[in-house]
């Protein structure tokens, strides 16, 4: 690709760099998504799996659809349609696969124009089925996303082509989470563009590591000439290729979208130097803010320590197998969400999730894993109350020159913990008031857990842009009805059921070690439960449910033994 049409390619997608980065919902009045786009990364109809199946099937369950479904897979059709699940997708793709093996063979009876679209329904079972956490559908999506891509033009970067590389590599990822799958009408969709945004990173890698190799590969041997021209020069390699370059190899100093390596005098490495550590700046230049007037507070004396100073990043533990068994021994009623915050930091230089929303019924554990996953990843968490919250200032901080002026919640948290990713837990944030009285603390959290507005939020104390892109979120809730929408696209949402009785022991064990904290006790004031006591513990929570009754009950005991009543 010469160097003209290199730039014109790069114009077209400049001019159209939204469709790339922001998510593709289906607009009104228009048709959903169709299949390709979805496993492209575009999002359901409505964000919701349930209204995309009937959307999408009751078309062709019309007497006037113009093609001959054969009677079976009608029938499986129908079935989904009235009952969501995933033994029902696979049931309509079993026997959409049937009727193409079939007619391959030429035992059927479909005509030519009506396969396509059984093949349509056999990958849109598989994207529904991918999306409930069916790991063999999302190994066939990751085929499907390659295959696909390979059909389309290579001199033409559109958002649908780029996004079937992040859908791969997502693909692939979720192809690895050993975990259960979701029930259909139970499940809260996250958004497409949030999970396969997760990917950038191992894309820009991929990306570096081709290119860098590749272009070793296509060196002249000695004594052959070579184009004098760097540029024209890599135009000939991706000539050769048959691609367009979406995104330039990431450099020494910068190989992390953005984030610096440092060693331990502060020092950015170059050469064949090793990094200790990633971090980042995330208070740049100040020069623009006014000095505080004498008596006044002072935000920039207030701020100094980690203006213009690279934060470190906190790195994922070496061994995230321990890890996960931590953090299961604390609630082991919530492997599937454990696994889904810990399995991508495998790859990751730097413990990062995208904003994460915990929701589930009252007392299940939600925040006390979330801050439990703070502390064992020592990210060391934060946990902002959002109940009967009636304004933002909790969050947003207040403006200088008001005698309560002071920093925002992650700025605070920022200059707490002296690195640039800790976690903030903001708890129960379907409880926050809807009043606009200074501000409403869900529109704050809307501008923080955005991508580019969190990048250069404006802390309106400092009067200066700070960089939260870092800072982990998770939020926790009891309903999804009453959060913002905008609030919800941008967070990956899990659900977290109540514990059953089968985790009695574990739980158990675990609050008697909370509570001999509380109370100074070690383990010889405080042994572990006896027969006859975990006989009244199971007795009394023999259905399971809330972590706050059991903790109740592991107190009663306690003080059972303390006072003498047992003999």
């Amino acid at each position: 690709m010469s160097k003209t049409a290199r730039r014109a390619a790069l114009a077209a997608v400049l001019k159209r760099l939204p469709s790339y980065t922001k998510p593709r919902w289906p607009k009104p009045g228009e048709k959903p998504h169709n299949t390709i786009e979805l496993l492209s990364g575009a999002e359901f109809e409505g964000g919701d799996l349930v209204r995309d199946i009937g959307t999408y099937l009751s078309p062709m369950l019309e007497p006037s659809w113009p093609h001959k479904i054969p009677k079976r897979l009608l029938n499986a059709m129908k079935g989904l349609r009235s009952d969501p699940s995933v033994a029902r997708m696979r049931m309509v793709e079993e026997a959409a696969q049937t009727v193409l093996d079939d007619t391959d063979a030429g035992r059927g009876a479909i005509l030519g124009q009506t396969v396509p679209v059984v093949e349509d329904i056999v990958e849109r079972m598989l994207v529904y089925a991918a999306a409930c956490g069916c790991q063999r559908a999302a190994m066939r999506c990751a085929v499907l996303c390659a295959r696909h891509w390979r059909g389309r033009p290579t001199s033409f970067a559109d958002p649908v082509t780029h996004g079937f590389m992040l859908s791969m590599l997502d693909y692939l990822h979720a192809a690895d989470l050993h975990i259960p799958l979701v029930d259909v009408r139970g499940y809260v969709q996250e958004s497409r563009h949030l999970q396969i945004w997760q990917a950038d990173g191992d894309a820009r890698r991929l990306v570096h590591l081709l290119s860098l190799v590749q272009e070793a590969i296509d060196t002249p041997e000695p004594g052959a000439s070579a184009p004098d021209d760097p540029e024209d020069r890599a135009a000939i390699l991706e000539d050769r290729a048959g691609i367009v370059r979406q995104a330039p190899p990431v450099s020494e100093a910068e190989p992390d979208d953005g984030v610096l390596w440092f060693n331990e005098d502060g020092q950015t490495y170059s050469g064949a130097d090793l990094p200790l550590a990633p971090g980042m700046i995330v208070v740049g230049d100040v020069g623009h803010v006014k000095k505080a007037g004498k008596g006044d507070n002072d935000p920039l004396k207030d701020a100094a320590p980690i203006i213009g100073v690279r934060l470190p990043l906190v790195t994922p533990p070496a061994d995230l197998a321990a890890t996960r068994a931590t953090l299961l021994a604390d609630a082991p009623h919530a492997e599937r969400i454990v696994d889904r915050l810990l399995r991508p930091q495998a790859s990751r230089e730097f413990v990062g999730n995208p904003p994460v929303l915990i929701w589930g019924p009252p007392g299940g554990g939600k925040t006390r894993l979330a801050r439990r996953y703070g502390e064992v990843l020592d990210l060391q968490p934060a946990v902002y109350s959002m109940a009967g919250a009636s304004d933002a200032l909790t969050l947003a901080g207040v403006p200088r020159g008001w005698s309560t002026g002071g920093f925002c919640a992650p700025f605070r948290d920022l200059l707490r913990t002296k690195v640039a990713n800790p976690l903030l837990v903001v708890d129960e944030v379907d409880k926050i008031g809807t009043g606009r009285h200074n501000g409403n603390a869900a529109d704050v959290l809307v501008n923080m857990l955005g991508v580019e507005t969190a990048a250069r939020y404006r802390d309106p104390y400092l009067q200066a842009d700070v960089d939260l892109s870092r800072v982990q979120w998770i939020l926790t809730a009891n309903s999804l009805d009453s959060i913002p929408r905008p609030l919800l696209d941008r967070c990956l949402i899990l659900r977290l059921d109540e514990p059953g009785p089968q985790h009695l022991r574990q739980l158990a064990t675990s609050i008697l070690a909370e509570v001999r904290a509380d109370r100074g006790l070690d383990e010889l004031w405080a042994p572990s439960f006896d027969g006859v006591e975990w006989a009244a513990l199971e007795a009394n929570w023999a259905k399971g449910g809330s972590l706050r009754a059991l903790r109740r009950l592991v107190e009663t005991v306690l003080d059972a033994r303390e006072s003498g009543l047992r003999q």
